[in-house]
C-alpha cells in the first residue's frame, strides 16, 4: 500500500460510529487489557457512552457476541491469537474477524488436507514451504471471518467456506492488493472480504455482510488509544479491486 494517501485523524473522530462503507479495526496487545472481555467492553463503551461494566453483551446460538438494546446501531466481532487481540466494528452490518499467528511449526499441508477444498489445497501445495505457512492462514482466516459474520459454527461450516486468491505477479505488499473470490456456496453471501497483515507473522481477515466496498473506509486503531498517529496498514487482498487509503490510529 505504498503511495496511498493517509489522513490524520483525531482520537474523537476515531470513536464515532462507522458510517456507510466504513469499518473500524482495533488491535490490542494482551498486556494492555485484563482479557478479551475487558478489551471489548473498553472499546464499545467509547462508541456508546455506556460504562464498560454496564454494557449488556448478548450471545447468539453459536456464541457470536452482540449488544442488547437500547444502543446505537453497532455491530462487532472479536478474535485473538498469541500476543494480540482484534476487534472490528461496523455501523450495523454483520461483521466477522479472524486473527491468527502464522505458526511456522504447524503442519499446514496436513491440516489443509482435512478442511480445505481441492483447489485451495492445490494452491497451497504449489508454493515453497515458507510461503505455504502464510497461504494456509490466508485461507483459514477468510473462512473463519465468513463463518463468524454469519454467526455460524466453525466445526460444521469450515469446509463449505471456499475461496480463491489471486495476487499480482509482484509482492502484494508493493501497493497492489490481490483479489479475494468467494466461491460457491460461500459466494452466495453478498459480502466484502479483506485480507490483511496488521503485524509481522500474523494474518487477519474481515468479512462484512454488505454490498459496499469497504477498502477505502477501513480505519485501523490500537487500544488503549493514547495519541493519534497514522501509518499504512498492509492490505494484502480484497474482494474488489481497489487502491484503498487505509487510515491508522495508534499510540
Amino acid at each position: 500500500m505504498t503511495g496511498s494517501s493517509v489522513k490524520k485523524s483525531s482520537a474523537s473522530e476515531a470513536l464515532l460510529i462507522p458510517g456507510a462503507g466504513e469499518l473500524h479495526l482495533w488491535l490490542c496487545p494482551r498486556q494492555a487489557a485484563i482479557d478479551t472481555d475487558d478489551f471489548l467492553r473498553g472499546v464499545l463503551s467509547r462508541y456508546t457512552a455506556v460504562p464498560p461494566q454496564d454494557l449488556r453483551i448478548t450471545r447468539g446460538p453459536n456464541g457470536k457476541p452482540g449488544l442488547a438494546a437500547p444502543t446505537p446501531p453497532l455491530a462487532f466481532n472479536l478474535s485473538d491469537s498469541a500476543d494480540w487481540m482484534a476487534l472490528v466494528v461496523s455501523g450495523g452490518a454483520a461483521v466477522g474477524i479472524d486473527l491468527e499467528y502464522c505458526d511456522p511449526n504447524r503442519d499446514v499441508v496436513r491440516l489443509a488436507r482435512r478442511c480445505f477444498s481441492a483447489a485451495e489445497r492445490a494452491d497451497l501445495e504449489s508454493l515453497p514451504a515458507l510461503q505455504q505457512i502464510t497461504r494456509f492462514y490466508d485461507y483459514w482466516t477468510l473462512k473463519e471471518a465468513r463463518i463468524k459474520a454469519l454467526g455460524g459454527s466453525l466445526g460444521r461450516e469450515l469446509e463449505s467456506a471456499v475461496f480463491g486468491l489471486h495476487f499480482p505477479s509482484d509482492s502484494p505488499l508493493c501497493g497492489r492488493p490481490g483479489r479475494v473470490v468467494a466461491l460457491p456456496p460461500a459466494g452466495a453471501l453478498d459480502a466484502w472480504y479483506g485480507l490483511l497483515q496488521p503485524l509481522d507473522q500474523y494474518r487477519l481477515a474481515l468479512c462484512c455482510d454488505a454490498p459496499d466496498d469497504f477498502s477505502g473506509g477501513l480505519r485501523f486503531l490500537q487500544w488503549p488509544l493514547a495519541q493519534a498517529v497514522t501509518r499504512p496498514v498492509p492490505l494484502l487482498a480484497v474482494s474488489a479491486h481497489a487502491h484503498p487509503a487505509v487510515e491508522a490510529v495508534c499510540p
